[in-house]
């Protein structure tokens, strides 16, 4: 099933998403019912099946939606001064604001994930979903590939392969563990610190002209988190998330998927 293109159903969809999203985060995913969402959004099971097949669509719909990629364009054009290692930076704090803001985005990134969910999605939705989660892939190569042509880094294709994988690995291990909030405080320090100082680490093994520095990484949160301030809400919705309709990664282009 195909997302709406036009304005008066991409509203309405995004009214389901939303009262979606507000019937996740006071109910969880497995309590989540089409007969109870109709009845948030006020309208019949029957509207609901002409946006989404399934209960897996809107989980994958929800998870587009809110996803990184739908910011980084925006910052990208504000910012055109980025280096490209600020670039690599900027998915893993993006991903880390989105979640401060977002009760259910950690959720919907875990969950959506798995492919018990994702393969019940409608053909559409899991072909929109690979790209978007390939893209994001893309995204570090391509900004590690742009550091080593603009003499940032010193790596090997082989090199950068293993460091976008271990970045990727890394984000998805620190979410899982600090989100989970199983782990006792002693275990773990501020998470903030934390994620930097193993972030630095990962990173480090590898020739950069320049190193993380805390000043680096602090300069770059706080300009993601003052964009994300006032224009976190702007950029989920149905339309943002359509608009992305590249087959191939740019990180200097306004056209990201």
């Amino acid at each position: 099933m195909k997302c709406p293109t036009e304005t008066l159903p991409m509203i309405r969809c995004n009214q389901i998403l939303d009262a979606a999203e507000q019937l996740i985060q006071s109910q969880g995913i497995v309590s989540f019912k089409f007969s109870q969402l109709a009845k948030d959004v006020g309208c019949s099971t029957g509207t609901l099946y002409k946006f989404f097949e399934r209960k897996e669509d809107i989980l994958v719909c929800l998870f587009l939606r809110s996803a990184t990629f739908n910011h980084l364009p925006i910052f990208i054009d504000k910012f055109p001064d980025l280096t490209a290692q600020e670039k690599v930076l900027l998915p893993i704090l993006f991903t880390f604001e989105t979640i401060k803001r977002s009760k259910s985005f950690f959720t919907l990134r875990s969950v959506s994930v798995n492919t018990m969910v994702w393969q019940l999605a409608s053909d559409e939705k899991v072909e929109r979903f690979k790209k978007r989660i390939n893209a994001f892939w893309g995204w570090f190569t391509q900004s590690l590939n742009e550091a080593v042509a603009k003499g940032e880094l010193d790596a090997t294709s082989r090199e950068v392969k293993e460091l976008v994988q271990g970045i990727i690995f890394y984000l998805t291990g620190s979410l899982t563990q600090f989100e989970s909030q199983l782990i006792e405080p002693e275990y773990l320090s501020h998470r903030r610190e934390t994620c930097y100082r193993h972030l630095a680490k990962l990173m480090g093994q590898y020739k950069w002209a320049k190193p993380i520095t805390p000043e680096l990484f602090e300069l770059l949160e706080q300009r993601s988190s003052n964009f994300f301030d006032k224009h976190y809400r702007d950029h989920i919705s149905c339309d943002v998330c359509s608009a992305m309709k590249c087959d191939t990664v740019d990180t200097h282009s306004p056209c990201l998927r």
